[in-house]
């Protein structure tokens, strides 16, 4: 820390171009966050001093967010759920772990060596779950379209299994598991499901509406014990904004030191409440047709992009099921690379070589597109020409 401060100006200029460093959004095509809707930023901006650990004081902004929860059962079927508004996907789905093995101690259920079950492409953020609460995780095959097969399901569950993730939008790859097959499956053994949706939680329900051919993955399926939702994905709100929703109930709590503060159902205590303000401000601006809206124009986009390529040559890992395309590129890291040189950010799959990831969110526009398959043409023919030449 300085001995004494800066002015202002000199701070904001520093910070300005610190920030100008930063990739802009129209080139960045692996991020399924984007920029936030105006409404939300607006609105973050109001509630930048609110903290949703100390109710006591921030009464409006505690309301906000159970106005917020409920709009999320509400879209995921289960209006008389419980929920809390958490830092993103990682919290949540460590939370509905939580809940899983309460529920599991609660009934008598809970093994000494608890075990969940998982499809090899579940999100990485369960290796750093299990590994903290002591589970040992089952991975089973996914079926050739990349999705956690049910039948793999069914054979892995014994008295040791805790629980089983499914995946509603792998944010790898874009694939939706069989989430009602899956809970089909599961319900009867009573083992917890939890669905990690948040990829696709903000897409799906929406896609659906306009017709597209994707499994139901929320509360209607009696199976689904708790959901992972993230709004600062493609609900358009500004970063931290997850959630994690439950059938019936909360997560494990924790109580305070304090009389009159509630327990904390989240594992963070200090929560920001800008993120529970912002997301109201886009649920209740846009509305459901708003979002319908949003998907269609991105589906739309998501074919235009998938045209481009298959007009220059190229292929696809897998159907896109989202409005994420994994193309088919030789070398890719090396691809990727260049193209970041040049401007663009995309991503390339540890699992799965030679592919190329692309997200088409709001910022993905057809004009972006036009700029960006001319680039990654022009980058895919200079590595070919630099390994022909080695």
């Amino acid at each position: 820390m300085r001995p004494t401060g800066l002015p202002e100006t000199a701070v904001r200029e520093e910070i300005a171009a610190a920030l100008a460093e930063d990739v802009p959004w129209p080139r960045v095509l692996n991020s399924i966050c984007t920029e936030p809707h105006p409404v939300a930023v607006e609105a973050a901006r109001a509630a930048a001093h609110t903290n949703l650990g100390d109710v006591r004081i921030f009464r409006g902004t505690k309301r906000i967010e159970r106005k917020v929860v409920s709009l999320l059962l509400e879209l995921l079927g289960r209006p008389q759920g419980a929920g809390s508004l958490v830092s993103g996907g990682t919290e949540a789905n460590l939370l509905a772990m939580l809940a899983a093995h309460g529920d599991a101690l609660r009934t008598g259920r809970l093994s000494d060596h608890p075990e969940v079950v998982v499809g090899s492409t579940v999100h990485f953020s369960f290796d750093k779950i299990f590994a903290a609460l002591g589970i040992t995780p089952v991975r089973v095959p996914v079926d050739d379209g990349l999705r956690l097969a049910p039948d793999s399901v069914e054979k892995a569950l014994t008295e040791h299994t805790l629980a089983v993730v499914a995946t509603a939008g792998s944010s790898e790859l874009g694939v939706v598991d069989q989430v009602d097959e899956i809970a089909a499956v599961v319900e009867p053994h009573g083992a917890w499901l939890h669905v990690d949706a948040a990829t696709g939680g903000f897409v799906i329900p929406f896609a659906r509406e306009l017709g597209l051919p994707l499994p139901q993955f929320d509360f209607s399926l009696d199976g689904v014990r708790s959901i992972t939702i993230d709004p600062h994905k493609y609900g358009l709100a500004n970063v931290p904004a997850g959630a994690v929703l439950f059938r019936d109930e909360e997560a494990r709590q924790a109580d305070s030191f304090f009389h009159g503060t509630p327990a904390h159902t989240t594992f963070l205590g200090t929560r920001p409440g800008s993120a529970a303000v912002a997301t109201y401000a886009v649920l209740e601006h846009l509305g459901r047709e708003g979002f319908v809206e949003i998907t269609r124009t991105n589906y739309e986009n998501t074919r235009y992009l998938t045209d481009r390529l298959a007009d220059a040559g190229y292929g696809l890992l897998v159907r896109p099921e989202l409005n994420i395309v994994v193309v088919r590129v030789p070398h890719a890291v090396e691809v990727s690379d260049l193209l970041d040189t040049r401007g663009w950010i995309v991503s390339t799959s540890k699992r799965f070589e030679d592919a190329v990831r692309v997200v088409v969110t709001r910022h993905v526009t057809r004009d972006v597109i036009d700029e960006f398959v001319p680039a990654l043409i022009r980058a895919d023919q200079d590595v070919r020409a630099g390994v022909a030449e080695r």
